[in-house]
């Protein structure tokens, strides 16, 4: 199975994955036609544009996209607003176009102006937005608007640099206010919640190009994500991450590859063979499984008849943590595998407290330097580790290299 056929609708972000600054990223032109029998959806925080805004920026592009395909921040405020019986309630709205027209769409009043109340408080992204706003926004929620944010990003990729997006001027108002926001757009859920209810969808796959949006909010949702190389997020950023992709690639054309999840577990009696024969085959030692099995991790199908498709080892010495066996099924490889057992395994270092993990590579120092990690001198290493059987028996001549790890 390809892994658009696994799911039952594909949500994909746009700016990074589908296009960056005014330009289509190649492999969406070339493969969102062939997804679209999958059950898609593009998901963007940005509120400020209509649906039929964002499909007439997409074709200028040369990606055919219809208004119904494609799911705003504004759109989903507007759906939980009405979820919650909000028709008929008066809202300020620092915001644009986008929201404005979906908070009317579903009954409720917008107040311009300087009113003295509103029961809401509505912040999107809003590029005439002034001080004068601001106040009126922050002297409505302290009379006792509910404060609601259509997204919470903080800035806001520009071709020239950053600017302030819906999050930097929610700030303001929190700031002044000290409220707490309903926030809509990713990571938060009700984006999510609204694109469900669009489509249907049970076992939906987020596909996006940023950890903390796109992955996490699929991970808080229950559901499996793929994180693609196209727009914010690098391999390297895999180690610092709090919660794994179930999958990477280098762009949307990986939807239609087949590729196996990467569900890491600690290793169990039962994989003790598979985990042989993937050491092996990948011409590692498998010496001293056994010893290791309470610290290695797996990624191995579900019905205990299937191969480990991947797996790495971190063992502890003097509070450092060492990183070994680090091996993927030899037709698996080039999937992205390898770099999520690496960062899974790195964070369970970060989980335990450990400042610094460290590894010996015969083969791969390019593969590691890719996520970070960096060639010492081995006479460096921590005593422990120096030596170590690992290190004087069974690597005598391997590159050391090393990652400092964050809290």
């Amino acid at each position: 199975m390809t892994l658009a056929e696994r799911y039952d609708a594909l949500f994909i972000d746009l700016d990074g994955v589908v296009y960056r600054g005014d330009q289509a990223i190649p492999a969406a032109i070339n493969i969102l036609p062939k997804l679209r029998r999958y059950g898609l959806l593009f998901l963007t925080n940005n509120s400020a544009r209509t649906p039929e805004q964002v499909a007439e920026k997409l074709g200028g592009m040369g990606v055919q996209a219809e208004p119904n395909e494609i799911l705003t921040s504004a759109l989903a405020t507007a759906a939980l607003l009405r979820r919650e019986g909000a028709a008929g309630r008066t809202a300020f709205v620092i915001g644009e176009r986008g929201v404005r027209e979906a908070l009317q769409a579903v009954g409720i009043q917008l107040l311009d102006g300087e009113p003295d109340r509103a029961d809401l408080v509505v912040v999107g992204w809003d590029r005439a937005v002034d001080y004068a706003k601001l106040r009126t926004a922050s002297l409505l929620v302290e009379r006792g608007a509910r404060l609601i944010a259509t997204n919470a990003d903080a800035s806001y990729p520009a071709p020239e640099g950053l600017w302030p997006g819906a999050g930097a001027l929610l700030a303001a108002v929190t700031t002044t206010t000290g409220a707490h926001p309903t926030v809509v757009g990713k990571p938060s859920s009700p984006l999510f919640q609204a694109a469900a209810e669009a489509t249907g969808a049970i076992a939906p796959l987020v596909v996006g190009d940023r950890l903390d949006t796109d992955v996490g909010g699929a991970a808080a949702m229950g559901w499996d994500s793929l994180l693609v190389w196209t727009g914010a997020t690098r391999p390297a950023d895999l180690l610092a991450a709090r919660t794994l992709p179930t999958y990477v690639g280098e762009d949307l054309s990986v939807l239609l590859d087949e590729r196996p999840p990467g569900r890491f577990r600690p290793a169990t009696d039962q994989d003790v063979e598979p985990l042989r024969e993937v050491l092996e085959g990948s011409g590692l030692r498998s010496s001293g499984l056994e010893r290791r099995l309470p610290r290695t991790l797996v990624s191995r199908g579900s019905d205990g008849r299937s191969p480990v498709d991947a797996t790495a080892c971190l063992e502890e010495f003097d509070g450092f943590g060492l990183l070994g066996s680090v091996a993927v099924r030899p037709d698996l490889r080039g999937k992205g595998l390898g770099m999520l057992v690496t960062a899974a395994a790195v964070g369970e270092a970060r989980s335990r407290g450990a400042p610094r993990v460290f590894l010996l590579t015969e083969t791969a120092e390019g593969f590691f330097k890719g996520l970070g990690f960096s060639v010492i001198e081995r006479d460096t290493l921590p005593e422990a580790i120096r030596t170590s059987a690992r290190t004087v028996e069974e690597c005598p001549s391997a590159v050391a290299m090393a990652i400092d790890l964050h809290p």
